[in-house]
């Protein structure tokens, strides 16, 4: 009689990880019970029966948990935890985005809101925000975008206007 409720817990424990898996994936409190009631009968089942019981059941419980995993892996029940769509890596991002904004680069505009160092210009009668190098550049002056990664592009001082200025 006393070995009823071990067993019946690393039952309880087995179905709720195989209910977590089938049919409420993503929960996590039914997995995370089941795996409380796997520990608590295996617990049980050492304290109460011996280390060569506790051993037998702890190997018995792993080979139930493997196969349930298994076969869930073997049906497609792994498909309802894994994203099915593909993300593009950062070198494809940047290869996408470079075509359509790279030929931005080298081109020169003007500033409409000063940069301290992020601010809006105009450049081929397309605003945009950009950040400088560094310093402030006031609103009106002639900007040059000299470099971008995949969200900003950067801007510094167009030589033309920094020569005329000195």
């Amino acid at each position: 009689m006393e070995l009823i409720l071990p067993i019946g817990l690393l039952l309880l424990g087995l179905f709720l990880i195989w209910l977590e898996i089938w049919i409420v994936p993503g929960l996590n409190v039914v997995g995370v019970g089941g795996l409380l009631s796997l520990a608590f009968g295996i617990f049980l089942i050492f304290t109460g029966f011996g280390l060569l019981s506790g051993v037998t059941a702890l190997g018995l419980t792993a080979t139930a948990g493997f196969s349930l995993f298994y076969f869930a892996q073997k049906n497609g029940a792994w498909d309802k935890f894994i994203l099915q769509t593909t993300l593009l890596s950062g070198e494809e991002l940047a290869k996408l985005e470079g075509g359509e904004r790279g030929h931005y680069l080298g081109k020169s505009g003007i500033v409409l809101t000063p940069l301290r160092p992020t601010g809006i210009i105009e450049v081929e009668g397309e605003r945009m925000e950009v950040v400088t190098e560094g310093g402030f550049i006031s609103s009106g002056s002639k900007v040059r975008i000299v470099a971008m990664d995949r969200q900003k592009f950067f801007v510094r001082l167009d030589e033309q206007n920094e020569t005329s200025s000195t």
